[in-house]
């Protein structure tokens, strides 16, 4: 989903036997994230007072059988997979939540959760809790990028170039929109005429309940209604003799 085209292309040669695994043995994030797993899962389960189940399940896709996810951890009071993780603490959450927001929709795919935890440790701080909610269009393009790819897999060929595709925002900000004029200039207009829409509206659903289901046209008082081939109503002003 980032596009990266280098890692696509290694993963590619991995896969189809001309390259071997990347050797993490030494890279040290990976094994402090390693470390802490247990002690992450075993404080989640302390703060929530719920027990996690699946560690390290391996979950086949119903859809496919290329198609897997291992699991940290299973809340079944959610139910959701729960997803431990060590980040250095210098870059803002929101950052860190869209790194991992793929792999946390390619377990939802796999487990058919409509949520992800992660319970992410930043720095030396306690673990704090994150929620990837599913997005039926985010996932979707996940999986037929999946599937193009595992198609080069299949056919021995090189790896199609995807653009990169932002995850999903989700929506928590408070903004004050004070200092816009034109928020401003609308919300007076909306105010001052929010009893009127209100009224308008109420009146044309009574109107349109008055004609008659045989009446191709009703009209009186400078208004006419007018039923196109559909059935529909419409309402507008009469036209002047």
């Amino acid at each position: 989903m980032s596009g990266d085209t280098d890692k696509i292309f290694a993963l590619w040669q991995e896969m189809i036997g001309e390259a071997e695994p990347e050797d993490l043995s030494a890279v040290w994030p990976v094994r402090l994230g390693e470390t802490t797993e247990l002690l992450n899962l075993a404080w989640y389960e302390l703060k929530t007072g719920r027990s996690l189940t699946r560690h390290g399940e391996v979950v086949l896709c119903p859809a496919a059988d290329w198609a897997a996810a291992t699991l940290d951890g299973w809340d079944d009071m959610i139910p959701a997979p729960i997803e431990a993780k060590h980040v250095g603490g210098f870059e803002p959450r929101e950052r860190v939540v869209e790194r991992y927001t793929p792999q946390a929709t390619w377990q939802m795919i796999c487990t058919g959760a409509r949520q992800v935890v992660l319970s992410i440790i930043e720095g030396g701080r306690e673990p704090a809790l994150e929620v990837v909610p599913w997005d039926e269009t985010y996932a979707a393009e996940l999986w037929r990028r999946a599937e193009a790819f595992m198609e080069c897999v299949r056919n021995l060929t090189p790896p199609v170039v995807f653009a990169p595709v932002a995850a999903p925002v989700k929506a928590e900000r408070v903004v004050d929109m004070k200092g816009s004029n034109a928020w401003a200039e609308h919300a007076g207009l909306w105010l001052k005429h929010r009893a009127g829409a209100k009224a308008f509206s109420g009146a044309e659903k009574e109107i349109k309940a008055l004609v008659p289901e045989d009446a191709k046209r009703a009209h009186g008082h400078g208004i006419q209604a007018a039923r196109d081939k559909a059935g529909r109503l419409s309402i507008r002003p009469a036209k002047e003799a």
